[in-house]
């Protein structure tokens, strides 16, 4: 993995100067980041070697990703309701409780960006083996002037630079209400209409959107259907947690 030098400048200057305490454990971490290198590798890394979107995980639903707890291919939510009409599987790694939910609010709400790399690396630990083009989800409008960066771009462009992924830039939203103010009803017809393609770009037949969060699935599927719609065949998702 390529790790920029004006990168462990920084990183370096930043473990010095701010030292941090991992989350899950609570040992000094020896680096800017929150997370120790035993737990990114022994909680982690581990469990994410073991997904692929090549092979089907028994343990996990073949729809939404989320943990089966019954020996069936589909979860209760998924075989009771048709939550997605577009998009054809979707691999989702950690469950937002605990620390997952203390890791995702310290780097999307609090902006700590020296998580973006070690998240990066464990999309890339799913993606290893796979060539498949990577959508990154769009921010809503204005996002970007407002918070002076996106947590989804972030990890594109970490996994495009460090990681050797192709990312297409795809998809541009043009309005709707932030997701995480609406509840599970309203989240699904949020972004209709507001989702399009940038033009002029050319797509190939099977994309991998990505994401930090799955609470519903609707971003997700919303992207997916915009993707079918201008000719991709198959759409996955990939998430770094989900609800």
């Amino acid at each position: 993995m390529k790790y920029p030098f004006l990168e462990r400048i920084r990183d370096l200057y930043a473990r010095l100067l701010f030292p941090q305490t991992c989350i899950v454990c609570g040992a000094f971490s020896e680096s800017a980041c929150p997370l120790c290198a035993c737990c990114m590798e022994k909680r982690f890394i581990q469990i994410t070697r073991s997904l692929s979107f090549s092979t089907a995980d028994p343990d996990r639903c073949a729809k939404c990703g989320r943990p089966l707890i019954s020996a069936r291919e589909l979860c209760t939510a998924c075989r009771a309701l048709p939550l997605f009409s577009a998009i054809d599987r979707i691999i989702t790694l950690f469950p937002y409780t605990g620390a997952g939910t203390e890791l995702l609010a310290a780097w999307k709400i609090n902006g700590m960006r020296s998580l973006s790399r070690p998240f990066a690396q464990l999309l890339s630990a799913v993606l290893e083996c796979s060539s498949i083009p990577l959508v990154p989800v769009p921010p809503r409008p204005g996002k970007i002037r407002e918070k002076g960066w996106d947590q989804i771009e972030e990890l594109a462009r970490i996994l495009e630079r460090s990681h050797g992924k192709t990312v297409l830039r795809c998809l541009r939203r043009t309005g709707g209400v932030q997701q995480k103010k609406l509840g599970k009803a309203g989240r699904s017809g949020n972004l209709k209409g507001y989702i399009e393609i940038i033009a002029g770009m050319v797509l190939p037949e099977t994309v991998i959107i990505i994401d930090d969060l799955m609470t519903t699935g609707s971003t997700l599927d919303a992207c997916a259907g915009i993707l079918k719609s201008a000719g991709c065949r198959k759409v996955y998702g990939l998430t770094l947690f989900f609800d």
